[in-house]
């Protein structure tokens, strides 16, 4: 195989494949990317056996061919040579040299025959989302997707395609993430389809700039393509909980806080909480709302804002963390919390959000 391609294109095909690429994996041909060439395209892909990425650019194929090569020695490669077309020239012994300009490199390859097979796109059978209503689902609730593996069914987020509409889902057992838009979308049958959480990460990465994103299950995988791309992830068979009755509680007592004001008060109060548990004290009375937290080793720090309130008092236990998050991306000046009592959850939403046609986060409370 020998081609000539161009440096920044070079480099970020590879930039996409680095976050599937497994690093500590007993199976070395999993540490590799595989480098296809033939026609005037360049192809590049990437798996860890449960998700896979297959992209690629243009280039000018010389001798067509194929190898694996060590996907993070190949990227800091690419990221060093100086702005110019690079030459890749792949021997039959799989060794490759890389040269651009007066740069030379020569690293050892694998057949492309030890690579495992990827699942493919099938023409005409995928759903079409639009990019922007899927970016805006995935920065909603991904924050919320358990980070331990072993509760695989909360281990990723769960999709609804519905005709005209989109949601996603997402909890940890702590706290859910539930948002909904509406765009130009077909799903006639409906779809539901919980999507792990690395596919979730490298799919946010992969739509940027895109403008719609093609959605299809096929041979037990969850595929999408945008911009020619393909990202793939086995199917999860798990039943994620019922969220819906988690969304539809609402709390007796509301009210409409600044977002800016909330979360630095959050911020300044949470610096003397417990490391352990991240917990504050929410205090809700006639005009007040006051934030505090205490720690035996550290000390206490309290704060109060001002609201429109009138109504019985509560007090509830949150973790800082979990309001942050939810600030951290709410969008707007102003948010809304509903509470209920000091053993209910608490529910917080943006308000007069025009790009967010709804869009819900529930925070189980906390006992001090």
């Amino acid at each position: 195989m020998e081609i000539l391609v161009r440096r920044s294109d070079l480099v970020k095909e590879l930039q996409l494949v680095q976050g599937i690429v497994e690093r500590k994996n007993s199976i070395p041909i999993l540490s590799n990317v595989l480098v296809e060439a033939d026609g005037e395209r360049l192809r590049i892909s990437a798996t860890d056996l449960d998700v896979s990425l297959r992209c690629g650019c243009s280039a000018q194929v010389v001798r067509a061919g194929a190898v694996t090569l060590g996907a993070k020695k190949l990227y800091e490669i690419a990221r060093s040579l100086p702005e110019s077309d690079v030459r890749i020239d792949v021997q039959a012994d799989a060794w490759a040299t890389i040269e651009c300009e007066r740069v030379h490199f020569k690293i050892a390859g694998l057949p492309r025959e030890d690579f495992p097979s990827l699942p493919d796109a099938r023409p005409g059978k995928a759903i079409d989302i639009p990019a922007g209503v899927l970016a805006a689902l995935i920065q909603r609730t991904a924050f919320a997707i358990t980070a331990e593996d072993a509760r695989y069914y909360l281990a990723g987020a769960l999709l609804i395609l519905e005709d005209g509409q989109a949601a996603m889902v997402a909890t940890d057992g702590h706290r859910l993430a539930w948002a909904e838009r509406k765009g130009e979308l077909k799903a006639p049958e409906g779809v539901k389809v919980l999507v792990p959480r690395k596919a979730i990460s490298e799919l946010g990465r992969l739509i940027e700039g895109e403008e719609s994103v093609g959605f299809q299950r096929a041979d037990g995988h969850l595929l999408f393509t945008a911009g020619g791309r393909i990202l793939a992830s086995k199917m999860v068979e798990a039943q994620f909980p019922a969220y819906e009755k988690v969304i539809a509680v609402t709390g007796d007592k509301k009210l409409k806080l600044s977002r800016d004001a909330l979360q630095s008060a959050i911020r300044r109060v949470s610096l003397l909480s417990s490391e352990r548990n991240r917990a504050i004290r929410v205090a809700l009375e006639d005009g007040r709302l006051e934030l505090s937290a205490s720690s035996p080793d550290l000390g206490e720090a309290r704060e109060s804002l001002s609201v429109d309130y009138t109504g019985d008092s509560v007090e509830i236990g949150f973790n800082a963390q979990y309001l942050l998050d939810f600030l951290s991306i709410a969008g707007t000046d102003d948010v809304g919390l509903e509470l209920r009592d000091a053993e209910s959850q608490g529910l917080l939403r943006p308000l007069g959000d025009p790009d967010t046609d709804d869009y819900r986060y529930v925070v189980m409370p906390m006992r001090f």
